[in-house]
């Protein structure tokens, strides 16, 4: 089973805090980036680049319908300013966090793709002693982080000011995943990222940092090695592509939503110490 759908068989413990979405009401827009929250905390060096283009739509107060037409079913979209989540931003500074959940014992995985090894520690632990670069040959089964398996009643007093998107799939509920990552890199190492997998559609929002994506819809499967990270891929695999043969791709930053329909392939690099929250529909 591909490393994502692990996340939605939860789903029954995420339903006691998810209701069923609703369409929301007028646009709200996006508090102005105010800092960084405490998080970057960059070594020497230069970090992994963004993509020479980014090749996924970004879309402003784009309409329910708009949505439905052109995206929901087909194809990724960035939206911008469609909620206000200055709130939430805030409680995710680093200060805020630790001060908050800093004894919450946190799951990590495995950054492979079909990822079986789990690690409890708590949250405190992982910020102050693993969230920073590893080592660029490490495998993905080697590498430690924490992207969403979250104990939802310890942290439901942060979820309940997190506004998702306000955009529903028919039949669908919500349940979220959110995780904190190191950068993808400087002259000491590589950072953290999920390799190619694919689940059902969902929407990822950055929080604080930059996350840039790897795309292919659900009838091209990509080239990668399982237990590879995407820095491995990215380094190795994608210069010798034909562009033709290469992903949709884009840096998402923060206050920004990539939403990404169902079954398409994704592989995600952090280029810088990112914090972020998804919202899975099952």
């Amino acid at each position: 089973m591909p490393r994502g759908g692990g996340l939605m068989a939860s789903g029954a413990r995420l339903q006691l805090l998810l209701a069923l979405w609703t369409l929301a009401g007028p646009a709200r827009p996006v508090a102005a980036d105010a800092g960084d929250g405490g998080w970057q905390r960059r070594g020497p060096g230069a970090a992994v680049a963004e993509e020479e283009r980014c090749a996924v739509e970004r879309r402003a107060d784009l309409s329910y319908s708009e949505f439905v037409q052109h995206y929901a079913f087909s194809r990724p979209v960035i939206l911008q300013r469609l909620t206000d989540n200055s709130r939430f931003r805030a409680l995710c500074s680093r200060e805020k966090l630790l001060a908050s959940f800093g004894d919450s014992v946190v799951r990590l995985s495995t950054a492979n793709t079909y990822s079986y090894r789990k690690v409890d520690l708590p949250f405190q632990e992982y910020v102050e002693h693993l969230l920073h670069p590893q080592d660029p040959t490490s495998l993905g089964n080697d590498t430690l982080y924490f992207f969403g398996d979250n104990n939802f009643s310890e942290w439901a007093s942060l979820f309940q000011h997190y506004s998702p998107p306000p955009f529903s799939l028919l039949g669908t509920t919500a349940a979220y995943s959110f995780g904190v990552a190191v950068t993808a890199g400087n002259s000491t190492g590589a950072g953290s990222g999920v390799p190619f997998h694919w689940h059902g559609p969902g929407f990822s929002e950055v929080v604080y940092g930059r996350k840039r994506w790897f795309l292919y819809p659900p009838e091209k499967t990509p080239e990668f090695h399982p237990n590879k990270t995407t820095l491995a891929w990215l380094q190795d695999v994608y210069p010798a592509m034909a562009p033709s043969e290469r992903p949709l791709e884009c840096t998402v930053r923060a206050g920004e939503v990539l939403y990404f329909p169902d079954r398409w392939w994704h592989a995600t690099l952090n280029l810088d110490t990112s914090v972020f929250i998804s919202t899975f529909l099952s």
